[in-house]
């Protein structure tokens, strides 16, 4: 097995898609729609976005054609992209949707953090991103209540990501340690959004349990 991968069993699988399910419910009650990105993109699509350290720890390479191509690092540039591309004129605005994405970036690996790992992430597209980060923040605090977890919403940070026009904001389980982020997003230039470590919440919740 590559380093930095991992198989999920037992206990931790039935946890890891019982959140998912939980979030799952909420986009229902809350009629925001899925959508199902594929692991491969184009390269191009994510530079200068991710910041300086990020973006050395995406997964490139040349395909038959030599085209450039990545593993996926978030999902966060490839709606960037479409909202541009297509969406602006297909979609309605605002667009909402929400996504379950495998990523994957070059990491050192430690606990909660590994190099292919899981978000569950909502994002807002439109012309006045501004005007739904209040929706976003609240759907964020919403999701994170329901999976049963304790931890802290910072509504004004400072992110590390190149694509964030204003202070964006972070769930922080100080349990898990070094590794306390477990979601953040933020407003950028073609909508408003966030992602939540489905790996991480997992820990922090059989973490939790396990010390009660």
């Amino acid at each position: 097995m590559l380093r930095g991968t991992r198989i999920i069993e037992f206990e931790e699988a039935k946890e890891f898609v019982n959140a998912i399910d939980r979030l799952r419910s909420i986009m229902a009650e809350s009629r925001i729609e899925e959508l199902i990105f594929p692991s491969l993109w184009e390269a191009s699509t994510f530079n200068a976005k991710l910041g300086a350290e990020k973006e050395t720890q995406i997964w490139r390479f040349e395909d038959r054609k030599a085209r450039q191509c990545c593993l996926v690092p978030e999902v966060t540039g490839m709606a960037q992209q479409m909202w541009r591309e297509k969406w602006m004129t297909s979609m309605p605005d605002p667009f909402r949707f929400f996504y379950v994405q495998r990523c994957y970036r070059y990491e050192r690996p430690q606990m909660g953090r590994y190099r292919e790992f899981t978000q569950f992430g909502v994002e807002i597209m439109s012309r006045r991103p501004a005007a739904y980060a209040d929706e976003a923040r609240a759907l964020l605090s919403r999701c994170v209540g329901a999976l049963g977890i304790d931890c802290e919403f910072i509504p004004s940070v400072k992110r590390g990501i190149s694509y964030y026009v204003d202070d964006g904001f972070e769930v922080l389980c100080p349990g898990l340690g070094a590794q306390k982020q477990v979601a953040g997003g933020g407003t950028y230039g073609e909508g408003v959004g966030w992602a939540i470590g489905v790996d991480r919440v997992v820990l922090a919740a059989l973490t939790e349990r396990k010390n009660k």
